[in-house]
């Protein structure tokens, strides 16, 4: 009788560690990939833990420590850290081009700018090489002369709010910032004039890496609640303006409604978006290879989707 009651008792606790759900941490950055997963975050019943964070420095303390299950990233970043031993791998893109031209001064075309000095940020990383790529497939009478004084979006913009006649060049959210405080604000998009002047796709900015000891089952269904949400974004924006303002977002909802259909919010899984990647990473290369770990990544950087 003893053995079936601790028989009995054996199974009970082997169903209940079975019936177990661990929860799944994800970090992610401020901004569109915030903004991008931000319907999913408020609707998360699905056992998710999920910690917001400005700036580089906590996404790269998350690769090293692996601190959580599902980090979402600069590409490059995780490409070069890859490189240096980190178990994350690349399932999908979730945000695409984000860097925009601002000025008080009327342009209607990148020709505009010629003779022109341009403030801009990210000198020696992406956005450096992103604007001299483009701009050296686009023929002008006059070169652009490119400050790059700002050591990012914000302080880009910081600059162009002390001078009236600035021109600078900045990134979602920060753009529709400026389009609420100045008036009249004019836009070029880069990511529009990067389709008329290279035959390149859209450069992937925002990676969801996942670590590798994560099954199937459970990237998969993350990726389907992920694309859920960036797909109502974009349907959206004041549904998820609302939702953002909720959960104490640090920006006016205002803001994050008008700042969502530049910041390409487009998840792409890698069997989707393999090619563009490796594109982008032999730019990157050719540019500067340290900002990728001074190689292009191999195959197992890739998480296999099937």
């Amino acid at each position: 009788m003893k053995k079936i009651l601790l028989l009995i008792i054996i199974l009970t606790f082997t169903l209940l560690g079975c019936q177990t759900k661990e929860s799944i941490s994800v970090i992610v950055p401020n901004g569109g990939p915030s903004i991008a997963q931000s319907y999913m975050e408020y609707n998360n019943d699905h056992d998710f833990i999920i910690d917001r964070v400005s700036g580089p420095q906590p996404l790269v303390a998350a690769f090293t420590s692996e601190s959580h299950d599902i980090i979402i990233a600069p590409v490059n970043l995780g490409a070069n850290l890859y490189q240096k031993g980190s178990p994350y791998q690349l399932a999908g893109i979730l945000t695409w081009s984000n860097l925009q031209i601002i000025s008080r001064t009327e342009i209607n075309d990148i020709h505009d700018l010629e003779g022109k000095d341009v403030i801009a940020f990210g000198e020696g990383a992406i956005p450096e090489m992103i604007i001299n790529y483009l701009f050296e497939n686009i023929e002008f009478d006059q070169d652009i002369n490119v400050l790059y004084d700002a050591s990012s979006a914000q302080e880009s913009f910081m600059s162009f709010m002390q001078d009236e006649d600035s021109i600078a060049i900045v990134s979602e959210p920060i753009t529709s910032s400026a389009r609420d405080m100045v008036n009249p604000l004019y836009i070029l998009d880069l990511a529009d004039i990067w389709s008329d002047y290279t035959d390149e796709g859209l450069f992937p900015l925002a990676g969801v890496f996942v670590h590798k000891d994560l099954s199937l089952n459970q990237v998969t269904s993350y990726l389907a609640l992920l694309e859920e949400s960036a797909v109502y974004a974009n349907l959206n924006p004041s549904g998820v303006a609302l939702i953002c303002e909720e959960l104490e977002y640090p920006f006016e909802k205002e803001i994050i409604e008008a700042s969502i259909p530049m910041s390409n919010i487009n998840l792409k899984g890698i069997d989707q978006s393999k090619s563009n990647i490796e594109d982008f990473m032999t730019m990157i290369y050719e540019f500067k290879p340290e900002l990728i770990g001074n190689a292009i990544p191999d195959e197992e950087w890739y998480y296999p989707l099937s």
